[in-house]
């Protein structure tokens, strides 16, 4: 088994003054956690694996190609491989789990 704590791990990561970490990976997924600050960018990017997100703290907006929607703790979203997206609008610290199926990176050429 494995576990980790999102808790300690954003607060590791604000220590460090880092946004992301990867926690977990095995080769059917990663599991990485993401913390922003007001102030803090996330351009516009996409993966070429699914993903799906838990909010783990805090509020702000995911943005899409197709369109956007507010997110908030302990809404879980789901994006197809491929889609260009971007969290913006940060006014507390932001904390989010992602797990990517399969692991990230590993669906690139």
């Amino acid at each position: 088994m494995d576990h980790i704590s999102i808790s300690e791990v954003a607060n590791q990561l604000a220590e460090d003054e880092e946004t992301e970490t990867e926690a977990m990976r095995e080769v059917s997924f990663s599991l990485q956690v993401m913390r922003f600050e007001p102030g803090d960018e996330d351009p516009m990017h996409a993966h070429a694996e699914e993903e799906i997100y838990h909010i783990d703290a805090g509020e702000a907006t995911l943005v899409t190609e197709d369109e956007s929607v507010n997110v908030e703790r302990g809404d879980v979203v789901h994006l197809d491989p491929g889609t260009d997206h971007q969290f913006t609008g940060f006014e507390d610290e932001f904390v989010v789990t992602v797990m990517y199926a399969p692991a990230e990176g590993s669906q690139e050429s």
